[in-house]
């Protein structure tokens, strides 16, 4: 197993993910703080559902990556279908 593959899992990426919503969300606010921009206001909320995403993608990749049950023998990798779902 390579470096990449090691540090660079789905959890880690979505969790980076996480964190750059919540920045880009606090940084959008602040802007409408300052600015009073109906616009940037909009476009603060519009980062929420990218939030959404974010939370419910890193939620369905640890679902997914639970081994095998005696209620699931062939794992749960199918919850990776209702994130891609989510999204769309």
């Amino acid at each position: 197993m390579d470096l990449a593959s090691r540090f660079l899992t789905p959890q880690r990426l979505l969790m980076a993910s996480v964190v750059v919503a919540l920045i880009t969300i606090t940084l959008k606010t602040l802007a409408w703080v300052i600015t009073d921009s109906v616009g940037l206001l909009s476009d603060a909320m519009e980062s929420l559902v990218n939030l959404a995403s974010a939370v419910f993608g890193l939620v369905m990749v640890t679902i997914a990556a639970r081994p095998a049950d005696e209620d699931h023998p062939y794992g749960h990798h199918k919850a990776e279908y209702f994130s891609s779902g989510f999204e769309g």
